[in-house]
């Protein structure tokens, strides 16, 4: 994704062996989702949900006594797209809204808090819509602490405070814009991303 910043090899050497396995076991979640001879069978999601939640324990551990829980590298990329596929299989099985449905989540508002970043125009609205969708990805995880894994829990708190933490410096970049000049601000974002949007429809 163009978007997104570079990847980062894992730092401590006893991540290598979990972003060996979580490789694996997205390789198995890609297959099962090519397999368009059988239907998806909740026993074979939960499976290989449960060895991915095994290793998210082990990183848990590590960066933990690193005390670098917000840490961000190849091992959560491949994570990210061990969860990107189980949350399509726990909807594909009737299991909407839970707790691994927010790890996606958190991926995809990651990209837009960069994306805004990197563009350096957003409005109050944008940064008031992220903030509420955290507030109810956040209530999504009180609701799953009795049916999920704690250390599933603690790295999805972790993913929500890495945003948090982006959308807090994009809100401080706003903190000065009165009440008067936000409307004519607002307009201007509007304008700008129309500039852009037309740009990039001429270079297609």
């Amino acid at each position: 994704m163009t978007d997104s910043p570079a990847v980062e090899a894992p730092l401590d050497p006893r991540e290598q062996p979990i972003l060996d396995r979580i490789l694996v076991v997205r390789d198995s979640l890609s297959l099962l989702k090519q397999d368009r001879s059988t239907y998806i069978k909740s026993h074979d999601v939960l499976k290989l949900y449960e060895e991915v939640i095994e290793q998210v324990h082990l990183l848990n551990v590590i960066r933990e006594e690193q005390d670098k829980p917000l840490e961000q590298n190849q091992v959560d990329y491949v994570l990210d797209d061990c969860f990107q596929l189980i949350s399509l299989f726990f909807l594909t099985i009737g299991r909407n809204n839970e707790a691994p449905a927010v790890y996606s989540m958190t991926s995809t508002i990651k990209r837009l808090l960069d994306h805004l970043k990197e563009a350096a125009f957003y409005s109050p609205k944008d940064l008031e819509s992220v903030s509420q969708k955290l507030a109810s990805m956040q209530e999504t995880l009180k609701r799953g602490k009795a049916s999920h894994s704690p250390h599933l829990l603690k790295l999805l708190e972790n993913r929500l405070d890495t945003c948090r933490h982006l959308l807090s410096e994009l809100q401080s970049s706003l903190a000065d814009l009165s009440p008067q000049l936000t409307p004519v601000y607002e307009r201007l974002v509007s304008i700008l991303r129309s500039i852009s949007a037309a740009n990039t429809r001429q270079k297609v």
